[in-house]
Order: C-alpha cells, then sequence, then structure tokens
C-alpha cells in the first residue's frame, strides 16, 4: 500500500480502468447496475476526500455501503496481475492497457455487494477484476458466476 492510501490491495478487489479519470460517476455506474446487473448504487455522503463511499442496493437483498478509492495503476498492481493470469486468459493483457484502478472494500468474506459493485465498475471502465487475496485475475462473465454461488444470507 502507497504511504496515504486508505484502502490497501488485501483489503479490497481491485478494478483496473482504461479510463484515466478518478472521479467517481455515480450515474453512468447506477444505470449500468440497474441495466444489466440487478442493483442501484448511490453515493452513501458527500465528502470531499477521498474514499468515496456508495450504497449498493441488490434487487431483493439487504443493501451496504462500500468504499472506493481509485489512483494511478502501479508496477506491482500489474505484476500481481500477471501472476494471478495463471490460465493465460488475456486479462493481464488487458490490464496492462489500464492507466488506472479502483480499489472496492470489502468488509466480510464473502463481500456479495463489494463483488457486485467491483462487477458493475469493471463492466463500465472495461478493465479485469484482481483478488489478490486469492490471487485471481478474473472478468465481468466470471464475477457474475461468483455471485451467483454466494447466498445472499452467505
Amino acid at each position: 500500500m502507497t504511504t496515504g492510501e486508505p484502502l490497501s490491495r488485501e483489503s479490497a478487489f481491485v478494478v483496473f480502468a482504461q479510463s484515466t479519470g478518478t472521479t467517481v460517476d455515480v450515474d453512468a455506474w447506477n444505470a449500468q447496475a440497474a441495466r444489466f446487473f440487478g442493483a442501484r448504487i448511490g453515493l452513501a455522503e458527500t465528502s470531499t476526500s477521498p474514499p468515496t463511499a456508495l450504497v449498493v442496493a441488490p434487487d431483493g437483498e439487504s443493501p451496504g455501503v462500500r468504499r472506493v478509492y481509485s489512483r494511478p495503476r502501479h508496477a506491482d498492481d500489474l505484476a500481481l496481475a500477471e501472476a494471478a493470469d495463471a490460465t493465460q486468459t488475456g486479462l493481464a493483457l488487458l490490464a496492462r492497457r489500464c492507466t488506472s484502478v479502483w480499489l472496492v472494500e470489502r468488509v466480510e468474506e464473502p463481500d456479495r455487494l463489494a463483488l457486485r459493485l467491483a462487477i458493475v465498475m469493471a463492466s463500465v471502465m472495461l478493465g479485469p477484476i484482481l483478488d489478490a487475496r486469492a490471487p485471481e485475475l478474473f472478468g465481468v462473465k466470471t464475477g457474475r458466476a461468483k455471485l451467483d454461488g454466494v447466498r445472499p444470507d452467505r
């Protein structure tokens, strides 16, 4: 973790982003979540300092708050992605094209809300998701399958 970073790779999903913006685009994320992922996303609070707290409200499940933080992609992010892409799916090559990453806070294990938020973000920002705990690099389709495999009541 870089000094001063509010979230660490080890406590978050890392979403690689092809866009260089560090601003939360809650309208785009909410539209994507509602259209394709059966959820709503909104700001939990107005804050000028990162990380940003978001409400994640899946249809038929309890909502919750997860924090997100954006920063430039570091060389060690890419190294972890390449090591995690053991099956050589090509996602590490996609990660290489991404200039920034978003850290999505995980507060429990498994964390359905964090996973759903990471999937929505990855689908908008066109990048893979790194679970540094596993380590595993996966895309939206695998993320959906993981979400389907984790019951709402754990």
